[in-house]
């Protein structure tokens, strides 16, 4: 498995996992400051104005700036279609923290389905064996087709969801988050190069960082709005879904990464990304996500005395 430019792979792996730690941990507490924002503000910048003066959100925010820090640093050291896979973890260090703020002990069944998000991922790279490709050959007609295509699948998912209830607009949205963010790590690794070749001068002067920030912001919205209209176990399963299978695809077709395509290994990163994929789902139904403030309560009925 290529590191990239001669860097160690376990190098990498740990500043996945560390962005992976703090991305999981900030995700769950801007959930939920977010689901308790006014009604009304999904998809308006008023949400984030909103959230913005929110103490508790702006911790989580800080976490997750920090953990995009650490992707990044990851990304530059190897491949987008290495280190997505692993951010995938953050959904496990997410119900870690919420099972302590809580202080309400996991469950079996949540720590078995988190080891299976585990061996999915683990699967696929140890199948795929990724390559990093060529983050700084790409030109910039094929990094235009590429956001235009996912620009557009993310407007027609905001535009059907926008007609539909608040449980099935949120995980449409964050689909769209997730596509967005998925690209915007694959540009991540393209300018992240870029800085170690050029500079910082040759960064500033491109067009990356800027659009970086962009779609960085987009996706936030759309998120933060998806976080707003829905618990976690229905917003975030789908946005932790598409950003892999995203950043996989643009890594490997816009990027040049490469994947081990002999039917036996194609068979097993199959078989780990649907495991990984279909656990994540099963792991962000946990009350430790949901969070216990959103459960339901048995209330007596009317005619109780």
């Amino acid at each position: 498995m290529d590191g990239g430019d001669g860097v160690r792979p376990s190098v990498v792996f740990i500043l996945a996992i560390g962005a992976a730690l703090l991305l999981g941990v900030g995700s769950a507490v801007q959930q939920r400051v977010a689901f308790q924002a006014p009604d009304g503000l999904a998809l308006r910048v008023g949400l984030l104005w909103h959230l913005v003066r929110q103490r508790l959100w702006l911790l989580g925010l800080s976490a997750t700036l920090l953990g995009g820090l650490l992707s990044g640093a990851a990304l530059g050291r190897g491949s987008v279609v290495l280190v997505q896979p692993v951010l995938v973890l953050r959904l496990l260090f997410a119900l870690s923290a919420s099972a302590l703020w809580s202080r309400r002990p996991l469950r079996r069944r949540d720590w078995g389905v988190a080891l299976a998000v585990t061996m999915g991922m683990v699967a696929f790279i140890v199948a795929g064996r990724p390559g990093t490709g060529n983050p700084e050959g790409v030109p910039a007609w094929d990094w235009a087709v590429a956001a235009a295509g996912i620009g557009t699948l993310t407007l027609l998912l905001v535009r059907s969801a926008r007609r539909l209830r608040p449980a099935q607009e949120a995980p449409m949205l964050a689909i769209g988050a997730g596509m967005l963010y998925g690209l915007q790590s694959a540009l991540t690794q393209s300018a992240v190069h870029r800085l170690s070749t050029h500079g910082l001068l040759g960064l500033l002067t491109s067009w990356q960082p800027y659009t970086v920030f962009m779609i960085g912001l987009i996706g936030t919205l759309l998120a933060q709005s998806a976080f707003d209209l829905a618990p976690l176990s229905v917003s975030y399963p789908p946005l932790a879904a598409a950003e892999p299978l995203s950043g996989i695809a643009i890594g490997i077709g816009v990027l040049g990464g490469t994947l081990r395509l002999t039917p036996g290994a194609l068979a097993v990163e199959v078989a780990g990304l649907i495991v990984m994929t279909f656990a994540v789902y099963l792991l962000a139904a946990s009350p430790h996500i949901v969070g216990h403030h959103l459960e339901p309560v048995n209330e007596p009925p009317d005619d109780a005395p």
